[in-house]
């Protein structure tokens, strides 16, 4: 009975809207008790999903690093004297040139000797000239600059680029025991040629980059 005066009494001086939203304070006062904790906690949750992520990207990187290291750690020093250097250019000129030669048919022969004595020779083999040698701890940069102009086909090209670049290019794969290369300038002219090949001037200098005791 005492519950019940007081509720009666309560109403006699309240008015019953004001009455029920006391009643509701409590459940506003859970309710954000409750979004405050789940704020927090989702906080928390992104929290460890970036150090999980930063954690990720850094072993990611480590595991780059170590791949490239032990990529290039035991590369020939003498790759590009051994490998690129030695590189014949505009062999299906060649081919063409030299069968034209042979063919009682054919006219201008001086010309096509000329221009099969030059795909012979080392004029047209590349070379690069030592330049500026930069040494860090375990790092040695050495500015190779080509010496002159050489004339490719595309073929030839493809096949320097995925050398040089440690790329596939084409239908060439790299060749695994090669240092670091940089082209730091690069020129390309297309030529014309006796019998009309797709030919073109190349000219580049590189950065070739030795690590040592990696």
């Amino acid at each position: 009975m005492f519950l019940e005066k007081v509720g009666i009494l309560c109403f006699g001086f309240v008015r019953p809207l004001f009455f029920y939203l006391l009643l509701l304070l409590p459940l506003f006062f859970a309710g954000g008790y409750w979004f405050y904790k789940s704020s927090a906690l989702q906080e928390i949750e992104n929290r460890c999903l970036e150090i999980i992520e930063k954690e990720k990207s850094s072993l990611d990187r480590k595991k780059r690093k170590e791949r490239f290291l032990h990529r290039y750690a035991h590369a020939d020093p003498f790759f590009l004297d051994k490998q690129i250097e030695s590189l014949p250019f505009l062999q299906n000129e060649r081919s063409r040139i030299k069968a034209l030669m042979n063919h009682p048919a054919s006219v201008n022969k001086n010309e096509l000797s000329e221009r099969f004595q030059f795909i012979e020779s080392q004029k047209n083999r590349l070379m690069f000239t030592e330049g500026k040698i930069s040494s860090a701890a375990s790092l040695k940069e050495t500015e190779e600059k080509q010496r002159f102009p050489v004339q490719m086909d595309a073929n030839d090209l493809e096949k320097v680029l995925a050398m040089i670049e440690d790329i596939k290019v084409g239908n060439y794969e790299p060749l695994k025991e090669g240092p670091q290369f940089i082209i730091t300038d690069f020129k390309l002219v297309k030529k014309e040629t006796p019998l009309h090949f797709d030919t073109y001037e190349v000219e580049m200098d590189l950065i070739k980059r030795e690590w040592i005791n990696p």
